[in-house]
């Protein structure tokens, strides 16, 4: 593939990646807690993850959101998860909970990305 072949998806994905992850935020925000929002904001989130390190490779996508950010992310989404899950009677257990459930799943997906597509160039076909 040549080197500007990329251009017209590369533009689209920065026109409609900051659309997608407000879709993800404004999921989160506007539904009700306590009916899997989280998961689907999460999502919707890793959908515009895995669009970024498609377009622009691994390593662009390791350098906008390194691993280690994605760690301290999920571990704090996890945190935030069994907090809200453990206080029942506090009034924003179910945002807090929703909360964590978004940062742990778009966290994990992150991580997931990174690997598999990190790994890509070791990736061989089989040799007969």
């Amino acid at each position: 593939m040549k080197a500007g072949a990329q251009i017209i998806i590369s533009n689209a994905l920065r026109s409609y990646a900051p659309l997608i992850l407000l879709f993800a935020l404004t999921l989160l925000v506007a539904r009700a807690p306590g009916s899997a929002i989280g998961l689907s904001a999460g999502l919707a989130f890793a959908l515009a993850l895995a669009l970024h390190a498609l377009v622009y490779g691994a390593a662009a996508f390791c350098a906008a959101f390194p691993p280690v950010l994605a760690r301290l992310l999920l571990m704090l989404g996890v945190i935030a998860a069994m907090v809200g899950a453990g206080l029942p009677r506090w009034v924003f257990a179910p945002q807090l909970i929703e909360g964590g459930v978004f940062a742990a799943t778009s966290a994990s997906a992150a991580l997931v990305v990174a690997v598999l597509f990190g790994r890509a160039s070791m990736l061989r076909d089989a040799e007969w």
